[in-house]
């Protein structure tokens, strides 16, 4: 890579708050209300100090309507970079990944209803100078691919197991280097239209391309380009139809790692005033394309993953898991309902004994650690006090902070309450996985 250009193949998630133990003392202090109050304001911070990996999520208002899912790893990828269907072979994806040199073939597996749920191992099927975001089947289904660093645009003739033709995209008005490319499909504005994306410039360009006589095409002078934002890699058409972003271009911000939706004007150029981020924290997503069975969009992620934008939204889960630790004033329980997606609020409930004293305690990551007899299910980052009524029960709304790096992670809860009766002196419950969409 150039030392001129921007160095950002080693950008990662962005780094996480370490998770830390709130305060309860104070709240055994301030009885029932205070102990409620610190429940319901410190829990959705806690959420975010949590999450310790990176995840994506679909935004509101795009979130009641899409959901983003992980299909699994690409054999022989861990990188992100541009992705293609096969014309007329919807079960074959390919992929090249930066800064690999080889276009890989990925064979699709799908469910009962069409939407593709996994891959099996990948072959090499050709080899180009370099790669990036772009990968794109053009007019004669001539395949072209993006090459960051020197700043080119590939292309193969069908079948072709090496590149037939390259061009250095700087004198043609491509500044710094490029990031992704497409065309504009039928029934859009400026259809047949390619479209180049710098990564440097964060400009979408119009490219003209004229028949070479040899198979391959010859881009001309770039049109002055749509001014965007975030760090342009991937540029995926989304079809006409499409609820809430059909007929828009989506454009992925490799350097802020969101995915947004712009309106496009008669030649399919983004407009910049019409940005709405539909996907947040895809940190290290590359170039995407368009499912022709289901309209899914695939991304392939920056470890090689790759990750889906379908119709249908979801909710998360919640999962009993472990034993509790039952004492002489019972066995407590904790549960929880709701729709476990960001933005929305959950309702976590809890029982143990009569006016019970005890803790609600929340881990990153689950465990199966015994204390004096009371089996500990989470790893206890963080805890707040919970003290139940006459009744024995506890609820509390759990409002989950829109922040798209809690879309598909992982929250364990567990709550424990005074107990002389057990070696440790508290019962517990159960553990409870609580999985955010």
């Amino acid at each position: 890579m150039a030392s001129a250009l921007p160095y950002r193949r080693n950008h990662g998630p962005q780094s996480r708050h370490s998770a830390a133990t709130l305060p309860v003392h104070n709240a055994l202090q301030r009885g029932p209300k205070g102990a409620f109050h610190t429940m319901r304001h410190l829990l959705p911070a806690t959420l975010l100090l949590l999450t310790t990996v990176t995840a994506q999520s679909v935004l509101p208002p795009f979130d009641a309507t899409y959901q983003i899912a992980d299909l699994g790893q690409v054999s022989g990828v861990n990188s992100y970079g541009g992705t293609a269907f096969v014309p007329g072979t919807p079960n074959v994806l390919l992929v090249t990944s930066y800064p690999n040199t080889q276009i890989r073939a990925v064979p699709l597996t799908r469910n009962g209803q069409g939407q593709i749920t996994g891959s099996l191992t990948t072959t090499v099927v050709a080899t180009i100078g370099g790669s990036d975001g772009g990968l794109a089947f053009g007019p004669n289904n001539v395949l072209f691919a993006t090459w960051y660093g020197p700043n080119r645009l590939s292309q193969l003739l069908p079948g072709s197991a090496v590149t037939n033709r390259v061009d250095d995209l700087t004198p043609l008005g491509v500044g710094g280097s490029v990031g992704g490319c497409t065309f504009v499909p039928a029934g859009l504005p400026g259809a047949g239209r390619c479209k180049v994306g710098s990564y440097s410039s964060n400009q979408v360009h119009d490219l003209p391309l004229t028949a070479d006589g040899s198979g391959t095409f010859t881009p001309g002078t770039a049109g002055p380009g749509a001014q965007l934002q975030g760090g342009i890699e991937g540029l995926v058409y989304v079809p006409n139809g499409a609820p809430l972003i059909g007929g828009r271009l989506l454009v992925v911000e490799w350097g802020t790692g969101n995915i947004a939706a712009y309106q496009i004007d008669a030649i399919g150029d983004p407009i910049p005033s019409t940005r709405q981020v539909v996907v947040g924290a895809a940190f290290g997503a590359g170039g995407g394309a368009v499912d022709p069975i289901t309209g899914d969009i695939l991304f392939l992620s920056g470890s090689g993953r790759i990750l889906a934008l379908r119709n249908g939204a979801a909710c998360g889960t919640f999962t009993a898991y472990g034993v509790a630790t039952p004492g002489a004033l019972g066995t407590p329980t904790i549960g929880a309902s709701g729709c476990s997606r960001i933005g929305q609020t959950i309702q976590v409930s809890t029982t143990g004994p009569q006016n019970g004293i005890g803790l609600l305690a929340l881990g990153s990551f689950p465990t199966n650690a015994v204390w004096n007899g009371l089996t500990v299910l989470q790893s206890l980052n963080a805890t707040v006090i919970n003290i139940l009524g006459p009744t024995g029960q506890n609820s509390l709304a759990l409002p989950i902070p829109v922040n798209p790096s809690l879309g598909n992670s992982r929250v364990y809860l567990q709550t424990a309450f005074l107990d002389a009766s057990t070696a440790s002196g508290f019962s517990a419950s159960a553990g409870l996985d609580i999985l955010i969409r």
